[in-house]
């Protein structure tokens, strides 16, 4: 209802406010934001099915491998582990290079992430390289059942009856314990991309999807985020006889089916559903505290593919009594109508979704409006008077009051497309068209959000360093460094006096005309160069002016898209330059630490080859009394200002 302290004009039956159910079969979801939907079949109702998750959760005895066609099956007997010939339609074993090590004792499930396979045995878990042939260690734990090797070289595991997931290094070296917090049972585990973590687990016969990592809490997610965020496997049956996959061929795609020992077999009949086909749920009395209140509208949000119908009942009554033939039936197909019912009190209503099985409606949120209010209260009184026609002028102006509603609703929300942060990805070049902007393709969604949040302060303050230097956080992530070339205009002043002490020479740029541009009578021949532009006694105001450079610290951005933004935001009378740091830190005037600095290891004195050694410059040709030099150390003889590397 709302929460206004004036009464209340509306009900929603929804998973946040509670749909009142009083009896129901063959529905779930009502807790659900995605909406009441027809239930599966067999002792797992809510969904989703473990035979829906194979294609990212396989059976404990099946791994995928690095391509779509390459599968890892742990087989009964020997050989014990079988790969899957992409070239052919059959298995072949997986013989470990040199001493093979002996077969598995108890084989429970096997895991793979490019080429490692985790086999996880009774009391251990065996680590394999190149794609098993070859063995990189064993760790030895009891109640080990999933396995799944992560980045980093490491490889995760979950034991029974335990939720927590346990750190190895693939060579079987301890690294911590990952806390889930998940309840139930770890019955899935694989690792996904950016360091996340997919886990499936059984609470009291409800399964779970979970998602998280090292440095983000376990959290549920539907069915739905798994399939958008990891790609479907080609496992779509699994059963004590086999199993199916399905690999797409030169001209279709078809299911090729095996027993355990990975030999072939006839593929089963499928199952031709997996829901029930019908379901309904009854709602409890509905108060809308208004003696005889004449309900006034039903909405229903719904989802109905093809093959599916959900269809809505509703009876009124003012003591909550009513008999079987005083139901309203929507018409079919219909999810917005008029209450046709006598002023009452209370309203009860019945959902009713049907399929075919394989599809299901989902209903999301159902609106009940209340008294009724509609554009017949403004008419003066005299067209009210007949109350069959009042009730007839009602229905039929409810019709424009309803198209009406929804292009209120629609100015309504207007202001909600100019918010970056709540529009699809696809409307956000719209949106930057209207304040001026251009994205690059390279860019992410992310990105040009936080772009667009930002225009308005970059706009404000556009052509100063603090917008470009922002401007360039935002796209690459990195703080620049903006030196501005101005500043460097430090002519010599070469005497001391009482009032002000210059500096030396040798400290700062001399100046002199002779050799800034060519004079008749004051320049040497080829000393100084030809320039017909500017104003010869200007030059030692002019050197640099309107210029500045860019520093950002090496491997922070691609340094053509760099130049790109910077030519952009820079403003039109400056010239930019961009650079990206080196390899070495030079110590000396006006150098940016994190940009021209670099941590790493003294050259070899090497005099000769193609990148000779420069002697008293480039290294150190013999160790010192305290050793070999490693880079600056203090207390010890270094030459800082040369070509000093830290490292």
């Amino acid at each position: 209802m709302t929460c206004a302290p004036s009464a209340a004009t509306f009900r929603l039956l929804d998973a946040f406010v509670g749909w009142d159910q009083q009896e129901s079969h063959g529905l779930i979801g009502f807790d659900d934001p995605a909406g009441v939907r027809l239930a599966h079949r067999g002792p797992e109702p809510e969904g989703p099915a473990r035979s829906g998750l194979l294609p990212w959760f396989p059976d404990r005895r099946l791994a995928p491998g690095r391509t779509p066609r390459s599968w890892y099956l742990l087989a009964p007997g020997r050989p014990w582990l079988l790969r899957r010939d992409v070239c052919g339609e059959g298995w072949l074993p997986v013989r470990p290079a040199g001493r093979a090590p002996g077969p598995p004792r108890g084989a429970v499930s096997i895991a793979a992430r490019g080429r490692r396979l985790a086999v996880v045995e009774s009391g251990r878990v065996r680590v394999w390289r190149r794609e098993g042939e070859q063995l990189a260690g064993e760790i030895s734990l009891r109640g080990a059942r999933w396995a799944a090797p992560a980045p980093d070289d490491e490889v995760l595991i979950a034991c029974e009856g335990d939720t927590d997931l346990r750190r190895y290094s693939s060579a079987g070296r301890f690294r911590g314990l990952l806390r889930t917090g998940v309840r139930g049972e770890i019955i899935g585990l694989r690792s996904g991309p950016g360091r996340t973590v997919w886990l499936l687990a059984d609470d009291g016969g409800r399964l779970r999807i979970h998602r998280g990592g090292p440095r983000r809490p376990f959290t549920a997610v539907t069915a739905g985020e798994l399939a958008a965020a990891l790609p479907a496997g080609a496992l779509v049956l699994a059963d004590d006889a086999g199993f199916c996959l399905r690999e797409r061929g030169p001209d279709a795609t078809a299911d090729r089916c095996f027993d355990w020992r990975g030999r072939p077999r006839d593929a089963p009949p499928p199952d031709p559903a997996d829901r029930v086909v019908s379901g309904s749920a009854l709602t409890r009395l509905i108060d809308s505290g208004v003696s005889r209140c004449r309900w006034h509208r039903v909405r229903v949000d719904a989802d109905l593919p093809a093959g599916t119908a959900a269809a809505v009942r509703i009876v009124v009554s003012e003591d909550g009594r009513y008999e079987a033939a005083d139901w309203q039936s929507a018409p079919p197909g219909v999810t917005d109508f008029l209450v046709d019912q006598p002023p009452g009190r209370f309203l009860r209503l019945r959902l009713s979704l049907s399929g075919d099985g394989r599809a299901t409606p989902a209903v999301r949120r159902i609106r009940l409006d209340f008294p009724r209010t509609t554009s017949a209260d403004l008419l003066p009184p005299a067209f009210r008077q007949d109350p069959a026609a009042d009730d007839f002028t009602e229905r039929f102006l409810s019709l424009f009051d309803a198209s009406l509603a929804e292009l209120d609703r629609v100015i309504e929300r207007y202001p909600a497309l100019l918010d970056p942060a709540g529009v699809p990805d696809r409307v956000l070049p719209w949106l930057a068209g209207l304040l001026g902007l251009s994205f690059e393709a390279g860019w992410d969604a992310p990105t040009r959000r936080a772009l667009l949040a930002a225009a308005p302060a970059l706009y404000r303050r556009r052509g100063t360093p603090w917008a470009l230097a922002e401007a360039v956080r935002i796209v690459f992530g990195a703080v620049p460094v903006i030196d501005e070339l101005a500043a460097d205009r430090r002519w010599a002043r070469i005497r001391q006096t009482a009032e002000a002490t210059g500096p030396g020479l040798g400290a700062v740029r001399l100046f002199g005309r002779s050799a800034s541009r060519f004079r008749l009578g004051g320049s040497a021949l080829g000393a100084a160069p030809l320039r017909s532009f500017g104003d010869p006694g200007g030059d030692p105001l002019t050197a640099h002016a309107h210029r500045f450079r860019l520093l950002l610290p090496a491997g922070a951005a691609d340094e053509r898209a760099l130049r790109r933004l910077v030519a952009r935001q820079a403003p039109a009378h400056t010239a930019a330059s961009v650079r990206t740091g080196g390899a070495g830190f030079v110590v000396g005037s006006r150098s940016a630490v994190g940009v021209d600095t670099a941590f790493v290891p003294l050259p070899p004195p090497v005099l000769g080859g193609e990148h000779p050694l420069r002697l008293n410059r480039d290294g150190v040709l013999r160790p010192g009394p305290r050793g070999a030099r490693h880079g600056v150390i203090a207390g010890v003889v270094s030459g800082v200002g040369v070509h000093t590397q830290v490292w």
